[in-house]
């Protein structure tokens, strides 16, 4: 009778302790739950690699404005520019960041898959963790409204016979801007010359002001202008057809062989934590589907376009890739 009494009683122990094993254990795996669903708990830094008032930083800006909606616990982007280098200085500010979720940076293709190309750069096209792709955008050639050139073929056929004396702008150096002019230079056999600057803001600026003939440059950033009368379209640069500027003819149509579209999205540090990828990912998908961004990027002329952190870490290193045989083309690394 004793040894079964024993023998219940030990029973009786592990039993228990097994439940509190385990209640120990669905405590542990919640306070982890809890933990991650604690991010965010303040502010996020969004590093804008250009300057304030430029395709990028709109971009960014209407995505903050709507994005509060998703993010957890109310919290909010807040932008900050930090311009110079193509966007490679507010990158290698990225680079160094605590991988917290607190800073990351919404990226252009000319600063992640362009900007590596050259070699001067402290960061490669996979030094980061891609985040959420966002839009895809693709390139105008524009003039003054007052200038002599009413189409593109009237332009080529003067660059043709002023070699080097046509001036256009760029947001930057080795940016697909510079990238696509030089490519249609190599394609047209004409020779023009590039005048960067910081941002597309200033670029749009020194345009207006008769500092430069022309650029190539986004919708967004010239949009309002082309409305108003003050400056022209004679080509898209791109391969997709914005609304608005149906009627614009690609350099396709023209049989130059030039059309590079340009894209944006979120990255982090290197080291950024899965769950607070996922958390931001979440958080900017919906951003990016809901109704309200999709009619502001429509009037900015931009593309609402999602990528998982796969899905853009994919279409960085493609275009990577495939900038890098038109670079080497064009003598950009030289």
């Amino acid at each position: 009778m004793r040894e079964s009494v024993t023998v219940y009683k030990k029973i009786t122990i592990i039993v228990l302790l097994t439940l509190v094993l385990g209640a120990c254990s669905n405590f542990s795996s919640g306070s982890e739950k809890g933990k991650a669903s604690d991010y965010p708990t303040k502010p996020i830094e969004v590093i804008v690699p250009f300057a304030a008032g430029g395709s990028t930083d709109v971009a960014a800006r209407t995505i903050a404005s709507v994005a509060q909606k998703y993010l957890p616990n109310g919290q909010t982007l807040v932008i900050s520019n930090k311009p110079g280098g193509g966007g490679a200085v507010g990158l290698t500010e990225l680079l160094s960041a605590k991988p917290d979720g607190y800073t990351i940076a919404l990226a252009s293709a000319g600063s992640i898959s362009y900007q590596p190309l050259y070699g001067n750069t402290s960061y490669s096209k996979d030094s980061f963790q891609s985040i959420t792709m966002v839009n895809t955008v693709p390139q105008l050639f524009v003039v003054n409204a007052d200038s002599p050139w009413e189409t593109f073929d009237e332009w080529l056929k003067y660059a043709k016979e002023n070699p080097n004396e046509f001036k256009y702008g760029t947001a930057g150096t080795g940016i697909p801007s510079h990238v696509a002019m030089e490519a249609l230079n190599i394609a047209a056999g004409i020779k023009t010359t590039n005048v960067p600057y910081e941002g597309a803001a200033p670029t749009v600026t020194a345009l207006l002001g008769g500092h430069i003939d022309g650029a190539i440059i986004q919708p967004t950033d010239v949009k309002s202008h082309v409305k108003s009368g003050e400056l022209r379209v004679l080509a898209n640069v791109g391969e997709t057809k914005m609304k608005g500027f149906e009627d614009v003819p690609f350099l396709t149509d023209k049989g130059i062989d030039v059309a590079v579209d340009v894209f944006a999205g979120f990255i982090g540090p290197k080291d950024l934590p899965e769950d607070i990828v996922d958390i931001l990912d979440e958080a900017f998908k919906k951003t990016i589907e809901d109704p309200e961004l999709t009619e502001k990027f429509e009037k900015l002329g931009i593309i609402p376009k999602y990528g998982n952190p796969n899905d853009f870490q994919k279409v960085i290193t493609d275009t990577f890739e495939s900038s890098k045989t038109v670079v080497e083309k064009a003598g950009l690394l030289d």
